[in-house]
């Protein structure tokens, strides 16, 4: 059975299409937290091995008025990303993200929502049974191909499209026999967590009225 085969097997119940893509494919979703998902498979450097690539926009606002700005700024100093522990059976932990220090180092972490994910018993129970290599939450951005993925960030830091995030959850090596599971668990993974970054920016919201 080929990989897409695969992927639609797994989550027959929950596929509305699926789409061809540069990278991969995107899945468009009939319900839950999640419009869609782009499922991609990248070589891993120079090497021979591959790795899943799943990422899922999480759209609160398709409008941006200058209110809805200076939320998606604040949400910016929220960015998180897992740190993954341990060999075998492994256990997670939410940091600060990368892309937060790196690309803007002038703007101060704000650690409430990293509190909250590590708090979330249900969001680790998940973690764990997904066995994911990497997580990330950013806010939403788009990207041309062959752009810088850094100037697109700060592009739409200065001027949002629109309010909301992206999880980009990798999956590497060794996930070949038994990829159909992976799949159903990564996937009810991003649905729960979107749905908890969509309570949570309304949230943010009400604070900054």
């Amino acid at each position: 059975m080929s990989e897409i085969e695969t992927i639609k097997l797994s989550l027959r119940d929950k596929i509305a299409e699926v789409l061809p893509d540069r990278e991969g494919w995107v899945l468009v979703l009939r319900e839950g937290n999640i419009g869609s998902i782009k499922i991609a498979k990248n070589l891993i450097g120079l090497s021979l091995d591959w790795e899943w690539h799943f990422v899922a926009p999480v759209i609160v606002y398709e409008e941006v008025d200058q209110r809805r700005v200076r939320l998606y700024r604040e949400l910016k100093q929220r960015e998180a990303q897992v740190e993954r522990r341990g060999w075998l059976r492994y256990s997670y932990r939410w940091i600060t993200g990368d892309t937060l220090t790196k690309v803007f180092p002038h703007l101060t972490p704000v650690t409430d929502l990293v509190e909250r994910l590590n708090s979330d018993g249900r969001l680790q129970d998940l973690l764990r049974r997904s066995v994911i290599d990497e997580l990330y939450i950013n806010t939403y951005f788009t990207m041309d191909p062959g752009s810088d993925p850094n100037e697109s960030i700060k592009r739409h830091y200065e001027s949002p499209e629109k309010v909301g995030w992206l999880i980009t959850a990798i999956k590497g090596p060794g996930s070949e026999w038994r990829f159909a599971s992976i799949v159903r668990r990564i996937y009810e993974l991003l649905d729960y967590l979107a749905g908890v970054l969509v309570d949570y920016t309304h949230e943010v919201e009400r604070r900054l009225l």
